[in-house]
């Protein structure tokens, strides 16, 4: 049997157990859940707007692989790692463009721009065309085109040496064609003689008499 004093204490003890448990479940219920990180806001496409901002990509893309292609460099591997480059770009960036909100995403696009992008593609060649392909089908332009350098137009810089342009791009101005030499004055016509029965006029003497006639009186 429990004495008095021992009673007391598990009363106690039976009083204070119920606040503790309170205690220690109140401060699990303090801790807060994590936040999950919020996804990237992502711009929202139209298919056609896809396929607007990835030609104007693959656009880009051709002429800077058209210029490696036609640049005098002898290192055909340095011109491959870059070529491989760029595409490995034009499938990143075509990639972000995400999924359009009427259509889906030109994924065998990507995945073929991925190929060319491996510069230890066995077959290059056979990779661009898989990729052209594949472009024109999603609706394509630039992309299925092949990569080609910028051609320089009039105003570039052209002496215009065949095409008649200036040293500033503009068309020169033809020289005025020289004016033509006047015509000579007609030359007068000869008099004509007299009509009418008129008479002649005597030819002057050119023996000249200075005294007279022949027949005259000398003076004394």
């Amino acid at each position: 049997m429990l004495r008095p004093a021992n009673r007391a204490v598990l009363v106690v003890l039976l009083i204070l157990a119920p606040v503790g448990f309170a205690a220690c479940g109140g401060g699990d219920e303090e801790t807060s859940a994590p936040t999950p990180a919020e996804e990237p806001a992502t711009t929202s496409l139209t298919q056609s707007e896809l396929i607007s901002a990835g030609d104007g990509i693959c656009a880009e893309v051709n002429a800077a692989i058209g210029t490696i292609q036609a640049s005098e460099t002898s290192d055909e591997t340095l011109k491959a790692t870059q070529i491989a480059d760029l595409y490995a770009g034009v499938a990143e960036r075509l990639d972000g463009l995400g999924t359009p909100t009427d259509g889906e995403a030109p994924s065998d696009v990507i995945a073929a721009a991925t190929a060319l992008g491996d510069p230890a593609n066995p077959d290059p060649t056979a990779a661009l065309a898989a990729f052209q392909s594949a472009a024109a089908d999603y609706g394509f332009t630039d992309c299925a085109e092949d990569p080609s350098a910028p051609v320089a137009t009039e105003g570039d810089g052209d002496t215009g040496a065949d095409t008649g342009a200036g040293s500033d791009g503009g068309a020169v101005e033809p020289a005025p064609a020289p004016e033509p030499a006047p015509a000579p004055a007609p030359a007068p016509a000869p008099a004509e003689p007299p009509t009418g029965g008129g008479v002649v006029p005597a030819p002057p003497d050119s023996g000249g008499s200075s005294g007279g006639s022949s027949g005259g009186i000398s003076p004394g």
